[in-house]
């Protein structure tokens, strides 16, 4: 049996199906629907499916802007470079 560390401050969301502690309720419906798509019902399936499509535009947009800071950062030492040198 896998143990889990928590904090005795925050709420618990368990998997009603293997019991694992989540800190958010959207955890818990992402992991069910990764985890447990055959036990998932209608409802259930349409809550994993808008989690899913938030937290993939979520991600993309930390991409974006992950990519636009290190290319500002290449250029910011491309042109001081250029000045040093």
């Amino acid at each position: 049996m896998v143990e889990y560390a928590l904090d005795g401050d925050e709420t618990v969301h368990t998997c009603p199906h293997c019991e694992r502690p989540f800190a958010r309720a959207e955890y818990v419906t992402l992991h069910a629907g990764l985890d447990h798509p055959g036990t998932l019902s209608e409802e259930d399936r349409e809550r994993f499916a808008a989690a899913y499509r938030s937290e993939t535009a979520g991600i993309r947009r930390f991409r974006l802007k992950a990519i636009g800071t290190l290319i500002g950062l290449y250029f910011t030492f491309l042109f001081v470079y250029l000045v040093v040198a």
